[in-house]
């Protein structure tokens, strides 16, 4: 994992603990958590969570996103048949 994509994740678990305690989800709050962890971020990535989470449902947000990148080539799973014969006479 890189440390772009560790810093995106603690960003979204912050959010969520946020959210969680009924807390608004903003700069200030999602700084106090990663500061409250030990973790330091990148100020614009924070600020541009922070703002694109404004106003909105954590949960539906981060889902809206993982929904998104979820592959849309994979072809459908279906079952095959088999067919079983009486062995001839």
């Amino acid at each position: 994992m890189t440390s772009v994509e560790k810093e995106q994740l603690a960003i979204s678990y912050a959010a969520f603990v946020l959210s969680g305690t009924g807390a608004e989800v903003n700069q200030a709050s999602l700084t106090a958590v990663l500061q409250a962890a030990g973790v330091t971020v990148n100020a614009g990535l924070l600020n541009a969570v922070a703002k694109a989470l404004k106003g909105r449902n954590v949960s539906e947000f981060f889902g809206s996103i993982s929904a998104g990148s979820a592959s849309t080539t994979s072809a459908p799973v279906t079952q095959a048949k088999t067919e079983t014969k009486a062995p001839a006479k």
